[in-house]
Order: C-alpha cells, then structure tokens, then sequence
C-alpha cells in the first residue's frame, strides 16, 4: 500500500477516487506541529527548535503515523508552495519508521484526473532547502512575536499579540495615515473652451508650453484669463490622428485576484481565500501557487480562434504566471454556487491574457488664440477625442470607456467659442487602504499572499484597525501600538527590514545560504532587543524532538 499525504480531506477524497486501489490518502490539515504556546521553543545559543503537537491534534497524528508505519511508500502532496513542503516533513518528521521509507514529493498544480496522474509518474524529491527556509520564516516570527509583544505588554499595556508581518502591515498602516493627515490640499483652476463646428460641438484644453492642462494658481488669475480670451480669435493650426494598442491585461495571480475581488465583488481577501481553496479542490482551477501549463494557454488559444476569430488570438501568447481555469470549456455560466463570480473574473482574465491588444484610434487638434493670425498669445488649446478601433480583448472584458469624435476640422479653420469654462480642481489626499492594499502592501515586500492575508486579518482581531466604508481606519489601541514599534522596534519592524528578511529566506529556499548563517546574523543584529521574555499561558503542550529526514532520490 502507498500512502499518499494531503492537506484536506476534500483532497483526499478527490486523489482516493482517482489512484484506486493500492493507494491510502490521508489529510493532515495543515501543520500538524508547532513551536510550544508556553514557551520560546528556541535555543538561541544554536536556533535548534523545539516542535510540539498542535493542540486538538493528537489523534490525527496517531493516525498518520500508523499509515507511515503500515506503507511501503509516502507520496507527500500537500500544497505546492514552500509551506506545503514544510507541512508534509512536519508529519514525516513525527514518524521513527519515515527515515526507512521512499519518500517521494507530487506537486499538485490542478486537481484533475489527468493532472494528478502526470503528477505521480513525475515524482521528485522533498526539498530540505523550502522546508529550511519555512523554519527559518517560523524562527523568526517567533523570536520577534515573542519578544516584542511581551514587551509591548509591559510598556504600554497591550495585551494582544500581533504577528511579526502583523507588526509591519501595522507600521505600513500608520505611516499611510501619516501621509494622509499631513496633506495640504491646494487648489488650482482649469481652463477650457467649448467651440461648435458643423453643427457639432466639441471641447479643448488649455494647455501649458508642455502640453498639460494649464493650472492657475487663484481665481483672480482665472478671471483675467476669462477677460483675455473673451476678446481673442481662436483658429486651427493642425490636426493628426494615430493608433494606440492596448496589450491584454494579465491573468490574475493570487495577489492581485485579491484587490480586484475586493473592488469588484466586494469580497474579504480572507473570504476570497475560502473561495479559492474551494475553487482548487472542485477541479475548476489551478493551484495559486502554480505557473499555467503551456497546454492552458494552448486551449485558451484555441477557444479564442474558435469563440471569436483568428484576429482575436495572439499565436505565440503564453501566459508566464496567474491563476488559471483547468478547463477553458468550463465557461463561468456552468459554475453553480459562491464561487461563480470570483470564477468569472479567473476565466475572463485567463481568455483575455491570450488576445490581441485593444486599439484606439486617437484624433487631435491644436488650436492657438491671439489678437489675429500670426499674433498668438504663448498659449493653445488641445482637443482630443478616442474611437475604439479594434476590441481585440475588450471583446471579453469590456470597458466603460466611451468613442468620442471630433467634427472635421481644416488647418486655418477660424472657430468661434460657446463657452470658456474653469473649473477649480482640489488635490485629493492619498487614497486609505482598504484590506487588499494593504495585503498587496505586503505582498511587495515579499511576503506571500495567503501569509499577507492573515497578518492584515490579525490587525482586526486584535482590535488595531477597524473598517470604515471599506476602508481601514486605526483605532486608538492600534495608534498607541504602532507608536511603540516605532520608537522601540523602529528598525526590526520596518518595511525595509522585512524586504530583507524575506530575501534572506529566500536564498535559503535556493540553496544559496544556509539557515544557521542567515539566523546568527539576525540574532547578531536584533538580540540587545529580542533577549528571550517569559510569557504565562494556561496549558502545557506535549514536545518532540525534530527528525532529520533525507529524501529518497527518485529513480
């Protein structure tokens, strides 16, 4: 018998039906091990760390062990990603009899019969460099969490603990909402000119010596400009026109899913979450994790020919990274469920990201005012109209934009206002975050989506940020907090100190430096601040002692 090891038991049920006899799957629901609740865990003399059972999973664990014991063969096919990696050595390492057993790693990239078959005649090797690099990633939350938390609570009285990432979305918080109240709004006025022509009416611009809307400082200068170009003459000094493309959006990573549900749909990245790990294990989509296969931009090519024409489809478009639908015939019509919609945004950027680019055909005027021809004021005016060409990939995911034209307008054309008009326009402070900006916030920072999603849902459950009209707004508790991390943990909690980090880590899921290094100089860096703190807790954790695993190379 051969075991293969999940994340869910929707999984399990899925990869049962399909490998048939021969096969035991079995879920392990995430990590089934974790540093102790009561204390450090660490020893910070080697950064050795001490796993312990998570709580509630006792009999989870006697059971995946009896299954390692029973097999002949483990087949780990937790998620694709580094944590994924990380979760399936956790069981393992729990197991006297792995070391003895083949080990083989299945990446599972779309949960479709014929996927998860390719998948198992391509096994590899576990990577010890991803799992390394994931207990790098825990050590640090840990040292960090634990340290400045338990110093938070006796500075200032705050009793709830953020993660690490939870205190740097919370710094990111504050300073956005620094930059906000320091806006200074000003005020500049706009000028523009209606004119008819042929019956037709059309508006320019009044433009500065580099073609952008001419801005007067105060309303005394708009009113002197209102005067001046009231007793002018206004004539055509030229007119062109060109094409501009418009190459099709990308398909939708995890990252920007986020943002786009968030705006479109209203949906909480937490929630969109949920509905992505449904969408996975329902067969409909491919791994968030995963890169599509050349054989999903090849069918999206075809449906494209097929749907709308060989002018719609970009022959060689392959689609480098985004989550893809695992089959383009599946349109979101069929979809029954919450998940519809979310759905229908994957499968329509999916298609689009295969389609010849949106063209624009761009009309243009330039327009000079003075006393008469030849005696221009060091001023003009432009009109510009766009009139969509080609839909290319709008045809899929339309636009609000409207055609505009302009009336046929000759060189030396003299033109006769209706109307000059000035609008006063306010500078706007920066937009507030909502969730999925600040998720991306952090995204930009490295980290990945799902773990940028909890740290921001970490903020609100820890009473730090409360949402107003969508967008997040910190609470008096959330302002003190940040306070403190700033002028005690300012470097340790910057954005510019997790870019790092999350680099360093990164090098060690490549093999190019090793954990130990990368944590003593960490240690080296940040221990005068993160010496070990005790923390009470009201419930003690059973220990166990890690076991190195070497992975069976595959034959």
């Amino acid at each position: 018998m051969k075991l293969v090891i999940v994340e869910t038991p929707a999984q399990a049920k899925t990869l049962t039906g399909i490998l048939g006899d021969g096969w035991r799957v079995e879920p392990c629901c995430g990590f089934v091990r974790d540093l102790p609740a009561d204390k450090l865990g660490i020893d910070v003399d080697d950064f050795r760390p001490t796993f312990a059972i998570a709580p509630g999973k006792d009999n989870l664990v006697r059971r995946l062990m009896k299954a390692v014991r029973e097999c002949e063969a483990v087949y780990a096919a937790t998620p694709p990603s580094r944590a994924g990696e990380a979760i399936a050595w956790q069981v393992l390492a729990l197991s006297p009899d792995a070391k003895d057993k083949p080990l083989y790693r299945v990446t599972l990239h779309a949960l479709m019969p014929d996927a998860i078959r390719v998948a198992f005649a391509t096994p590899r090797p576990l990577d010890m460099n991803q799992v390394e690099a994931e207990i790098t990633q825990r050590t640090v939350n840990r040292l960090v969490g634990w340290s400045v938390n338990a110093a938070a609570r006796k500075a200032v009285g705050i009793k709830t603990a953020l993660t690490y990432y939870g205190m740097v979305a919370l710094r990111l918080l504050a300073a956005h909402e620094t930059q906000i109240a320091a806006h200074t709004p000003e005020t500049r006025w706009r000028a523009s000119v209606t004119f008819e022509q042929g019956g037709a009416l059309f508006t320019a611009q009044i433009v500065n010596a580099k073609g952008a809307p001419l801005a007067l400082r105060n309303e005394a200068q708009a009113t002197q400009l209102e005067t001046l170009l009231k007793q002018c003459m206004f004539w055509i000094d030229g007119t062109g026109q060109a094409m501009k493309a418009h190459p099709a959006p990308d398909a939708l990573t995890l990252p920007r899913l986020i943002e786009t549900a968030e705006r479109d749909l209203a949906l909480s990245p937490e929630r969109l979450l949920t509905l992505v790990e449904t969408l996975y294990e329902t067969g409909w989509i491919s791994h968030s994790d995963s890169a599509p296969t050349l054989a999903a931009s090849e069918a999206a090519r075809v449906y494209v020919r097929r749907e709308f024409g060989t002018d719609y489809a970009v022959p060689d478009a392959v689609v480098a990274s985004g989550i893809a639908p695992t089959d383009i015939n599946r349109i979101p019509e069929n979809l029954p469920g919450n998940g519809a919609a979310l759905y229908a945004l994957i499968w329509r950027r999916f298609i689009a990201a295969h389609m010849s680019p949106a063209q624009e055909r761009i009309m243009g005027a330039r327009i000079l005012v003075g006393t008469a021809e030849g005696k221009t004021y060091p001023l003009e005016l432009r009109a510009t109209a766009k009139l969509l060409y080609a839909d290319g990939w709008r045809r899929i995911l339309p636009t609000t934009a409207t055609d505009e034209v302009l009336p046929v307008l000759r060189q030396g054309d003299e033109l006769h206002p209706t109307q000059i008009a000035f609008d006063a326009v306010t500078s706007e402070p920066t937009t507030r975050f909502t969730e999925g900006m600040l998720v991306n916030g952090l995204v930009n920072l490295g980290l990945g989506a799902s773990s940028a999603v909890w740290a921001v849902s970490g903020l609100q459950r820890a009473g730090c940020v409360i949402a107003d009209d969508g967008f997040l707004v910190l609470t008096e508790h959330g302002r003190t907090l940040a306070a403190y991390l700033k002028s005690s943990f300012d470097d340790l909690t910057s954005p510019t100190c997790a870019a790092d980090l999350h680099a360093d880590i990164a090098r060690i899921a490549s093999g190019e430096e090793s954990r130990l290094d990368m944590l003593r100089t960490f240690w080296t860096r940040f221990e005068t601040a993160l010496r070990p703190r005790t923390a009470p807790s009201s419930h003690t954790v059973g220990e166990h002692k890690p076991v190195v695993l070497r992975p069976t190379e595959v034959i």
